[in-house]
């Protein structure tokens, strides 16, 4: 099992603080013979909706660009391990606010959201608040 994100706890605080009950953690799928880990699974009560959600600290890195293709090409990997088991449930990106407003919010990370149909939760790790949610 792999390492939790470093914003991982933040953003399980944020799903609270914003009506969710978290239901699991570093949630096992099976592709073929490979093991991928969702970080978190959440529902919100009352609304009869569930969540999976891949956090990814995207900022104070090295390389935005290194880090932006690492994190869309796990997302992808991890909707096409869902689609494979057959589990209905939408897949969310949790980036922190500084990342969105950073480099996501240039062309490349805005067309990447765009083509690649990612949705996104936006959130402050300070606060521990969701800002935003992007479908």
């Amino acid at each position: 099992m792999p390492a939790k994100d470093r914003y991982h706890d933040a953003v399980k605080r944020a799903l609270i603080k914003d009506g969710w009950t978290v239901d699991d953690e570093q949630i096992t799928l099976t592709f073929g013979a490979r093991y991928l880990w969702i970080d978190l699974k959440a529902s919100k009560v009352g609304a009869d909706t569930s969540i999976f959600i891949k956090v990814k600290a995207l900022d104070s890195v090295l390389s935005p660009v290194e880090a932006w293709a690492n994190a869309i090409g796990k997302y992808f990997l991890y909707r096409l391990a869902l689609k494979e088991a057959e589990i209905d449930v939408p897949l969310y990106l949790a980036v922190s606010r500084a990342a969105y407003q950073g480099f996501l919010s240039e062309l490349m990370g805005q067309s990447a959201i765009q083509e690649g149909h990612i949705l996104l939760v936006v959130f402050d790790p300070e606060r521990e608040e969701i800002i935003r949610w992007i479908l």
